[in-house]
């Protein structure tokens, strides 16, 4: 259960993505140096078995080996170079470019070893391409892509005109029948690709789980005001909008902090902030259900209140305003500011559009600002 939700948790955050291409690439060395040790453990298996060495170039079993070992001993050897060095300029500029392009080479020695247009081959470029695309800068993927695009296009021309061999590693017994009837091809193209495309889905799997995560944190992010972490008036203007469109009733509260700014001179911004971030929380934990508090600017926090009658609006205002009044913000040791605000309710009604509303707790708030501060008027007591 711990290492599930360890795998969650990994899936969830945003580790990978977030990585810089020097980390991405030691990363992609290290899957290098995986893949060729399981290209190995094939080759040995093949030779070890009787029947499956037949279909195998035995002339060719130890270059091949030797070959395959240096190739994992410079992967890993550039994977410890880039960890080793990370804090160097040049390493962290250039070294993606030559480690990508390793990767790109050892790729189409591996293809051209067992058919440069076999469907391990084929697959194995295309996945790793599109994982490529999504995991790295543009500019990095394509400077290996086009180089060994080319490549592979000329490798495949020159084996279809027979000047270079195909498929090198299998005898000439395999490579003259029929290929996609032979078992041992067949299973050998399973074996050869699976771990690549495994490797690939799983990338893809990671990345695109937490390019979802980092939307919805960035939706959230915009729907927030950083400094409260109450929703900003954009967002509150979207969901008046939405609850206007229902027909629904709602009222709206508006409400400013008294000589706020008094205490941003006499006491600094720092305290300030202090104290719209202690209103804000009073705010916040006075509101229930479906009722949505957010700072509009400055000093002027708005309540939306949805489904709510006039009577209970002023309840849920007169509320708040006395938690308001409550509230003592330290600004040094025994010392305290006290906070007061003025309250403008207005409630809607069928014919009156959102801008009518606004404008009517804005009307509001003024009355109580008008007479005398720290109370909660309604637009009612103006027409009346």
């Amino acid at each position: 259960m711990k290492l599930l939700e360890k795998i969650k948790e990994y899936l969830n955050g945003s580790a990978l993505l977030n990585w810089d291409s020097l980390s991405k690439s030691n990363f992609v060395m290290i899957l290098g140096a995986l893949t060729y040790i399981i290209w190995i453990i094939w080759y040995l298996f093949v030779f070890s078995v009787p029947e499956l060495k037949y279909w195998m170039d035995e002339s060719l079993f130890t270059s091949h080996i030797i070959v395959s070992v240096i190739i994992i001993f410079l992967f890993l050897l550039w994977a410890f170079i880039g960890i080793k060095w990370k804090d160097n300029i040049w390493i962290q500029t250039y070294f993606p470019y030559f480690c990508i392009m390793f990767f790109g080479v050892t790729l189409i020695y591996g293809g051209f070893n067992v058919g440069i247009i076999s469907p391990a081959t084929i697959g194995s470029y295309i996945s790793l391409i599109s994982v490529g695309i999504v995991l790295f800068e543009r500019k990095i993927i394509y400077s290996t892509a086009i180089p060994v695009t080319i490549f592979l296009l000329g490798s495949i021309v020159l084996s279809a005109m027979g000047k270079i061999p195909y498929a090198p590693l299998f005898s000439n017994e395999l490579n003259s029948s029929t290929l996609s009837e032979n078992p041992f091809w067949i299973y050998s193209m399973l074996f050869l690709y699976v771990p690549i495309f495994f490797i690939s889905i799983v990338l893809f799997e990671i990345l695109l789980t937490q390019w979802r995560n980092r939307e919805k944190q960035i939706q959230i992010m915009s729907q927030l005001d950083p400094l409260t972490g109450i929703f900003n008036r954009r967002f509150i203007s979207q969901s008046l909008g939405k609850i206007h469109q229902k027909n629904g009733d709602y009222s709206l509260v508006v409400l400013d902090l008294d000589f706020f700014k008094n205490i941003n001179d006499s006491y600094g911004h720092d305290v300030g902030d202090r104290v719209l971030r202690d209103v804000a929380q009073v705010l916040s934990l006075s509101l229930r259900g479906n009722d949505l508090v957010g700072r509009f600017g400055g000093e002027e926090f708005v309540l939306l209140l949805s489904d709510k009658q006039q009577i209970h609006a002023m309840e849920i205002a007169e509320r708040c305003r006395e938690k308001i009044e409550q509230l003592n913000v330290e600004y040094a040791e025994n010392q305290a500011i006290k906070i007061t605000a003025s309250f403008g309710v207005a409630t809607w009604k069928p014919g009156l559009t959102r801008e009518v509303v606004l404008r009517q707790a804005d009307q509001a708030l003024y009355l109580a600002k008008k007479n005398g501060r720290n109370q909660v008027r309604s637009y009612l007591e103006i027409t009346a």
